[in-house]
């Protein structure tokens, strides 16, 4: 039986997704460690962020395979920031998971 995520890593990321889209790669690297840590609790795998200066990548590792995706971070025009991961906006934390099932 699978087990489920706790509703409560869901809402920890909407807060920090809503970060990143409000403060752009620095609300990016200062919340990154909680960031990781609550994807890899939805996730059920390691999770890594690595930032660069308007682009970061997401690892994610578990005991089949690692995925490294590539994120970019661009000044917005509905929202502060506008963020894509490989290509995909993802500005908000719903799309944002969407994407990343789509690679784990």
């Amino acid at each position: 039986m699978q087990q489920l995520t706790p509703l409560a890593a869901y809402s920890d990321l909407a807060f920090d997704w809503s970060i990143v889209i409000n403060e752009g790669a620095a609300g990016l690297t200062t919340i990154r460690q909680h960031l990781a840590a609550t994807l890899s609790d939805c996730l059920a795998a390691h999770v890594t962020i690595l930032c660069r200066p308007a682009m970061f990548f997401l690892i994610i590792h578990d005991h089949r395979q690692k995925v490294a995706i590539p994120g970019h971070i661009y000044p917005g025009t509905e929202q502060p920031y506008e963020i894509q991961l490989d290509g995909w906006p993802v500005n908000n934390s719903t799309a944002f998971m969407t994407i990343i099932h789509k690679y784990h």
